[in-house]
């Protein structure tokens, strides 16, 4: 490499792939120095097939247009770093034209497009050697919003480096290192509750009497609820419907892969009565057109829900309106897909059944996040136990023999045969004990025995022989009394 001065400005003569150039340099000797050495850095990175450096990759940014192209003229640099001095900008727009082939909507495209324009505008990354996680990090953790959003954020770059990367553009990514934040209960802005069936009847009442709502009709606000509900439609499932959609005969509704959250598609079954409301809402519709009209759905919802208060003929208040709020939670129109989770469950289905028309891929997505407990569904599962009191009614089993008795007088229980005392205790309740002084005699005279009205046999008679008692002993008083 010789560095040369000719008139006002320096010029530099190398040998590439041999050939011999000439480059116009720079009017001071120190700045075409700089120049030199990094185009022997770019001829030694060709030459070992290497990887450019952050720091090389700073210089070619540098660089002034009609260099990079000279450089990329006689092949020694890219024509994708030489486009545009690798400004970030060319490259985003290039990125976005990518994710196209995925079938992505354009509100899409366009969310994640102005999302990067923002962080490179924050975190000042003009051109790819600008790109540091380090920055990156420091001005995610620094915003004040919700958890869900700082990881779309970081979804979102995190993607766009990993193009460069693959591209060629990027020679090192930090970028993949950086951990996605756990979204928890706690993170939530905006937590949703499920609706009662008499919230939606009054919901959908409300809507069918209501004024319009943005060129919305009541009728057509209160169809678009009760379809939310029984299918569990997303707002933009619903919004992207046409009328080819349907299919009545089957009784069947149609979310295209494009227009579905999981970009899978799905083919979900109406009721039949509300399947013959929709077709006679679009009897005057074309195929193509259409189905339904929604614009701003929370802001729908939460006028009809301040609607459902019922009043009586003088204007006051019997019954007040559903809230929109209550205890941190919302009852947004997303709120209608969690309130079909909750009914189905409410109604004994299969969860299997649930996650399959709920189209989620993990069950405990659908008992997690979409299934919620009403008012008093716990009391009313826990007094649905069975009943545990054992009945006092049963026969009672005595002795060694295991015969049944009849049980029909008091159990006399003397502590010795000598003590003129004896324990009357009710089998039916062992807590009441009566006691009394000279009743062991008493019942010695009277023949009685504890557990049955017969007389007391001997201990060596044929009938105890036959019960097979094991332990015969010598009839005694003792015995005779307690029936041993």
């Amino acid at each position: 490499m010789k560095i040369f001065k000719s008139g006002n400005k320096f010029y530099l003569d190398f040998r590439f792939r041999d050939e011999r150039f000439r480059l116009i340099a720079f009017e001071t000797e120190k700045t075409s120095q700089s120049l030199a050495h990094t185009i022997e850095q770019l001829i030694d990175v060709y030459y070992s097939n290497g990887v450019i450096s952050l720091d090389l990759q700073r210089a070619i940014d540098c660089m002034p247009s009609r260099i990079v192209r000279k450089l990329n003229g006689i092949g020694l640099l890219s024509a994708a770093r030489a486009a545009g001095k690798n400004q970030l900008e060319g490259h985003i727009k290039n990125f976005i034209e990518s994710l196209k082939i995925k079938q992505i909507t354009g509100e899409h495209l366009q969310r994640v497009e102005n999302r990067i324009n923002h962080i490179c505008e924050k975190c000042k990354f003009n051109v790819i050697s600008d790109l540091d996680a380090v920055r990156f990090t420091a001005y995610i953790n620094g915003l004040t919003i919700a958890t869900k959003t700082k990881r779309d954020h970081i979804a979102c770059f995190k993607q766009f480096t990993t193009y460069l990367c693959e591209t060629g553009l990027l020679p090192k990514n930090n970028f993949k290192l950086i951990k996605l934040p756990q979204v928890l209960q706690a993170d939530q802005r905006h937590p949703r509750r499920a609706l009662t069936v008499d919230e939606v009847a009054r919901l959908i009442r409300a809507a069918e009497t209501g004024k319009p709502f943005r060129g919305i009709s009541g009728a057509e606000r209160a169809l678009i609820y009760r379809l939310a509900v029984e299918s569990g439609l997303r707002y933009n499932e619903i919004k992207t419907l046409k009328v080819s959609d349907f299919d009545f005969k089957a009784g069947t509704v149609e979310v295209r892969d494009a227009n579905e959250k999981a970009r899978r598609g799905a083919v979900l079954l109406l009721r039949k009565t509300t399947a013959g409301i929709i077709k006679d809402f679009l009897r005057n519709k074309t195929p193509q057109s259409a189905a339904f009209i929604l614009k701003k759905g929370y802001l729908m919802i939460k006028t009809d829900l301040e609607a459902t208060a019922i009043r009586d003929k003088e204007g006051k208040v019997l019954t007040e309106a559903i809230p929109y709020e209550v205890d941190g939670k919302f009852a947004d129109f997303h709120s209608l897909r969690h309130s079909t989770a909750s009914l189905l469950i409410q109604t004994g289905a299969n969860p299997k059944v649930i996650q399959s028309l709920m189209r989620h891929t993990d069950i405990n997505l659908t008992l997690s996040k979409y299934t919620h407990l009403y008012a008093g569904q716990q009391r009313e599962t826990i007094e649905s136990l069975p009943d545990f009191i054992v009945k006092q009614t049963e026969a009672i089993k005595t002795g060694t023999d295991d015969c049944i008795a009849e049980n029909k007088s008091k159990i006399y229980c003397p502590k010795t045969a000598h003590e003129g005392y004896k324990s009357l205790t009710n089998p039916n309740n062992s807590s009441g004990v009566i006691t009394s002084r000279n009743s062991g005699f008493e019942a010695l005279n009277r023949k009685e025995t504890p557990f049955s009205e017969r007389e007391c046999t001997p201990a060596f008679s044929a009938e105890n022989w036959r019960r097979g008692d094991s332990n015969p002993r010598p009839e005694t008083f003792q015995n005779r009394l307690l029936h041993v």
